[in-house]
């Protein structure tokens, strides 16, 4: 693990604790919230808990979709019929297995996605709104550093 570097005087952002369970799965607390992660990466279909990879990727998309909100009622443009579909692929999720022999990253190594919108505006503006989300975006900004992160929006009516 790196050292990292940063300001004495800044307080954390996020205060997080991190305990296994008798389940074996990982409950998250933060601030007054608890909840659950089953594993690293999300393969059964019936899984009662989100992996890992799939609140990384939660992550991300309500970064982008709260600040999209946040910007437009800046703007005091509503928005409505915001939907956000994302698809997360590792370089080789094999690795990540832990399959014997496999070589490569196991990071995560492009993100793609539409973003369906629709306001009470041109397309101009909520484009206009989408950017300045997406350049105030903490997670957004953070993955895209070590990812392709590639976003279609399209407008609803």
């Amino acid at each position: 693990m790196s050292e990292s570097h940063q300001p004495p005087d800044l307080e954390p952002s996020c205060e997080l604790r991190a305990l296994v369970s008798p389940a074996g799965h990982v409950r998250l607390v933060t601030r007054n919230l608890t909840f659950d992660a089953a594993q690293q990466l999300g393969l059964d279909p019936g899984a009662s808990h989100p992996a890992a990879l799939d609140l990384l990727v939660g992550a991300l998309a309500a970064d982008l979709l709260t600040g999209l909100v946040r910007e437009a009622a800046r703007a005091g443009v509503p928005v409505h019929d915001a939907e956000l579909r994302l698809a997360a692929r590792l370089g080789n999720p094999l690795v990540a297995l832990g399959v014997v022999g496999e070589a490569g990253s196991p990071a995560l190594a492009s993100v793609q996605g539409t973003l369906f919108v629709g306001g009470d505006t041109d397309e101009a503006r909520l484009r206009a709104l989408w950017d300045s989300a997406c350049a105030r975006a903490a997670v957004f900004a953070t993955l895209s550093r070590s990812a392709s992160i590639d976003i279609t929006l399209r407008l609803v009516p």
